[in-house]
């Protein structure tokens, strides 16, 4: 799999709200991989309504692909990033 293909297919998860409807560690593993290191950016405008592992209605925010973060990461701490391609995909 391409790095490329791993960066769209978390923002095709995260679209769909797939993140969400998973408890537990790989839920916890995909917002500390592509959402809370940046990976993911989010615009000002509502996106899809998912409904979360709960059955509660979410509305989720508009995003894309950072890849100015992505080049960061890389620079700054490339242990993540090849810890990333080298195998952690996201389903």
């Amino acid at each position: 799999m391409t790095e490329k293909n791993i960066y769209e297919q978390a923002l095709e998860t995260y679209e769909k709200g797939r993140f969400l409807q998973l408890e537990g560690s790989y839920g916890r593993y995909f917002v500390n991989t592509f959402i809370e290191s940046g990976i993911l950016k989010f615009k000002d405008e509502p996106g899809q309504t998912v409904t979360d592992g709960y059955n509660r209605s979410i509305t989720l925010r508009k995003a894309s692909i950072d890849y100015d973060r992505i080049q960061e990461l890389k620079e700054n701490n490339p242990e993540f990033i090849d810890a990333l391609i080298g195998g952690e995909q996201c389903n």
